[in-house]
């Protein structure tokens, strides 16, 4: 299957044609021509095509696990925290900030039929995600912050 990571359009007629960066098998991007210059219809079809492909998904949909394989067996995907910190307070502009990086252990647990955890269940690879914390706006503290500001 291939996901397209970025669509321009070239200008110039000589050139012309819908352009993309792909993935293949095995992690392998190549540039290729999506589509000849003649075609508005299949340009949008492209476009809509890329953003199936990359919209948003829903918070829990994350991980996928292994489909049911007795009739009656139940699937639950869960996300557990497992680690979560916060880098030393640094100055951007006027407010100060941390960067807090939260580790998250997906887990695919089955249930027999009678309710019962299975030993089918497994977890995947920790995923880790790192975003920026603003913790004092100016001189104020940002809630739930209730340290001094500026930080020491």
């Amino acid at each position: 299957m291939l996901r397209f990571l970025l669509l321009w359009h070239h200008l110039d007629p000589a050139n012309a044609g819908v352009k993309a960066i792909a993935a293949g098998g095995k992690g392998r991007w190549r540039i290729v021509t999506v589509l000849p210059r003649s075609s508005p219809g299949a340009v949008f079809a492209v476009l809509a095509a890329a953003w199936l492909a990359f919209a948003p998904r829903p918070a829990g949909a994350q991980h996928a696990c292994d489909a049911a394989m007795e009739a009656g067996e139940r699937v639950m995907p869960s996300r557990e925290v497992t680690a979560v910190s916060d880098s030393a307070p640094f100055r951007e502009g006027a407010d100060w900030l941390v960067e807090r990086t939260t580790t998250v252990l997906p887990f695919c647990n089955y249930f027999t039929p009678v309710g019962s955890y299975s030993l089918r269940s497994y977890t995947l690879d920790p995923v880790q995600s790192t975003e920026r914390i603003v913790i004092c706006r100016a001189a104020s503290p940002v809630a739930p912050y209730t340290g001094p500001c500026p930080p020491n």
